[in-house]
């Protein structure tokens, strides 16, 4: 068969990798490109190394997997020679939709004015050490702000106080997101600290991003949001 079929490949979101013995790569999608801006070739060599099936063939192996703010439910994993080993990872796909009546409370927003907002007001009550380094050509966009504020109050009770915060805000550049057919670029926030973090109130500030498309990352001295620039 002449039939080119790849391009079926290189244009599906699912990454798609295919390895030689030597770990070197002999094809990648668009979407694994992406992938390996996040995570090393040699880990996700290993992965297929891991569930590969004990005879020729594929496997399919449920999994949760999160590389920053990708995220995949499952994994193939296939070879028929003991030369190449291919693995493909299945995404992660939001689940809500936001209804017209939920867009409605978005309010068109300068991201820098309301990040100097909550900040002034963070320091009222609190004795952070905040050190916020922006980029001051973010266009406005439209944002839910009360839930904005809930995930930033929720965000900093987790952090010591008199701890040192390193906030950075700037476009993901080269990045976007798909909300209801649009595609939207990214804006990312961080928030680093030197102490450790209480990571008890994750999961309430995960379920909140959730429901707004925002990706949410943590660890015990860090917590990164991104904010998808819905116009």
């Amino acid at each position: 068969m002449d039939y080119d079929y790849k391009f079926f490949i290189e244009d599906d979101t699912n990454p798609f990798i295919l390895f030689m013995s030597d770990k070197k790569i002999a094809y990648l999608n668009t979407a694994a490109e992406y992938l390996l801006g996040r995570v090393k070739k040699e880990k996700l060599y290993e992965l297929a190394l891991m569930h590969a099936p004990k005879v020729y063939g594929t496997k399919i192996t449920h999994v949760d997997l999160k590389y920053d703010d990708l995220g995949y439910y499952a994994i193939m994993v296939g070879y028929k020679d003991d030369e190449y080993i291919g693995i493909r990872l299945y995404q992660k796909v939001k689940k809500r939709v936001m209804s017209a009546k939920e867009l409605g409370k978005y309010t068109q927003t300068d991201i820098n004015m309301l990040m100097e907002t909550w900040i002034s007001m963070i320091k009222l009550n609190h004795t952070f050490d905040i050190h916020l380094v922006t980029d001051m050509d973010i266009p406005e966009f439209k944002i839910s702000q009360n839930d904005f504020f809930t995930i930033m109050r929720k965000s900093f009770e987790s952090f010591q106080e008199g701890d040192i915060l390193k906030m950075t805000l700037k476009m993901r550049v080269g990045e976007s997101i798909y909300v209801q057919t649009k595609r939207l670029q990214l804006v990312k926030l961080e928030i680093e600290s030197q102490q450790p973090r209480d990571e008890s109130n994750d999961l309430d500030i995960e379920k909140i991003c959730e429901e707004h498309y925002i990706d949410f990352l943590s660890d015990e001295n860090r917590i990164r949001f991104l904010i998808p620039m819905l116009s």
